[in-house]
């Protein structure tokens, strides 16, 4: 196995961050962290590090999940040892990142993120306290109080088996609150995305916010427009993902976040104060109308897709991420099985937000795909074949209609038909791309070769440790 090679024999370089005596504490009663909850390739890069002389520890939302007696999602390393001397020892391994460098080290498809100890960032003589680089090194206490909220400040010393706590972080979880370290209002200030986090935490484990952090949330809301598309796009898929879509939201509605981060999309409900109120009121349960109404039946797709993540633990797509979203504004059309114009009406909802939020094409395409298959799935009469599932996005229409079905209600026969018929029946690969032969000129091809497009980036660097 590549992570269990031998040892260099040169020693790894350790950065210069001098490193105080731990203030370890234990965990407490009745929820101490079992080693055998551990991932043991995590365990594996921790103690080959301290082997190479390093200190390490498990860090952050791993610590978190584990103290919560939650299943963490990853296991993440913090380290004395610098990305090259990670690099240097892992040949299983590589450096990516330039606003916050770190190691990635590979177990099959398993990624062990793997960070240096950093120290908050010199301020800047500008006026404007955003970071935009975050590579100084530091101690194993400077990179807990660099952190973002207490509870992602938290280490685990596999050799004590005890959680190393500088921020009162331990305090904060058993309190169930949200609060940041240090003055809440730079903090945000500092990295905007972290508002979005702070809602994606707040919704996920059911905390309520600090009081100052609550304030600083509602004062800072508009610097979110400062981070690139692709950033805070990625953080919203991380939201729809996290199986508390429909709490987050709301928080996101709450604090001011929404109209900031999906104005284009809150504005598809209509103008947006009184858009905001009522997706509030539709979150509360309050509004009056059917099901079908856009903002209630908005919230009853995130919820059923919270479920569905809940029991299922899969990795929902973007397409169908993109069909929840916009489904409310069809829901009706949907619903009656009407056709006329359906199309045209999903392109335009889409165009209108997804050139300003950043959508990607091939995304957007997929989640119309989706929402023109829904129609067919449950067409009377049509005769349903199993050789249907073997057609690409199949498997994602087939998610959105159980979506659906959970949501409204509507369609349940046809969905228990074609999960009935397909039961057993592989997925279906995408086809290769068939590239027509061409005939060959005399005096030789023109032109070179392209080289094929790579998968492509998220668009955002996430801190180790904080997920």
């Amino acid at each position: 196995m590549a992570g269990s090679q031998d040892l260099p024999s040169e020693t790894p370089d350790t950065h210069d961050g001098a490193t105080p005596a731990l203030a370890a504490t234990e965990p407490s009663p009745g929820t101490g962290i079992l080693m055998e909850a551990i991932d043991p390739d995590a365990l594996k890069v921790v103690r080959r590090l301290l082997t190479a002389g390093h200190e390490a520890y498990l860090v952050g939302g791993c610590v978190r999940d584990l103290y919560l007696a939650r299943r963490p999602k990853d296991f993440d390393i913090a380290t004395s040892a610098t990305p090259e001397a990670i690099r240097r020892l892992f040949r299983n391994s590589r450096i990516i990142g330039r606003r916050f460098k770190l190691a990635h080290v590979f177990f099959g498809s398993k990624i062990i993120e793997t960070s240096t100890f950093r120290t908050a960032p010199q301020p800047s003589e500008a006026d404007d306290p955003l970071i935009t680089a975050d590579n100084e090194w530091g101690s194993v206490e400077d990179d807990a109080r660099r952190r973002d909220f207490t509870i992602n400040g938290l280490f685990f010393d596999v050799e004590t088996e005890k959680i190393v706590d500088f921020v009162d972080g331990l305090t904060d979880l058993d309190a169930k609150l949200m609060r940041t370290i240090g003055d809440p209002r730079l903090r945000f200030q500092e990295d905007p995305v972290r508002m979005i986090r702070a809602v994606k935490f707040a919704a996920r484990l059911g905390f309520d916010f600090e009081a100052e952090t609550y304030a600083a949330l509602l004062e800072v809301a508009p610097d979110i427009v400062k981070c690139s598309k692709a950033r805070v796009l990625e953080e919203i898929y991380k939201l729809l993902r996290s199986g508390s879509a429909r709490r987050s939201f709301e928080l996101m509605l709450e604090v001011g976040l929404f109209e900031h981060v999906l104005g284009p999309y809150l504005r598809q409900f209509g103008e947006p104060a009184a858009a905001k109120a009522m997706l509030l009121e539709a979150a509360a349960g309050t509004t009056e109308g059917d099901g079908l109404e856009p903002a209630r039946l908005l919230f009853a797709l995130l919820g059923a897709l919270d479920r569905y993540v809940g029991q299922t633990h899969e990795q929902v797509v973007n397409g169908v991420l993109h069909a929840v979203l916009f489904a409310p504004f069809i829901g009706r059309e949907l619903a009656s099985g009407q056709r006329h114009n359906l199309d045209r009406s999903i392109d335009a909802r889409m165009t209108a937000v997804g050139g300003v939020v950043g959508l990607a094409r091939r995304d957007r395409e997929m989640g119309r795909q989706i929402l023109l298959s829904h129609q067919r799935l449950l067409e009377p009469g049509r005769r349903r074949r199993a050789g249907a599932a073997a057609r690409q996005n199949f498997h994602d229409a087939l998610v959105f209609l159980g979506l659906w079905v959970d949501a409204v209600g509507n369609g349940r026969a046809g969905l228990e038909s074609w999960q009935s018929l397909t039961s057993g029946t592989p997925t279906a690969e995408p086809e290769p791309r068939t590239q027509r032969r061409r005939r060959r000129r005399s005096g030789g091809r023109r032109g070179g070769s392209q080289a094929p497009e790579g998968p492509p980036g998220n668009g955002g660097e996430a801190h180790a440790g904080e997920s």
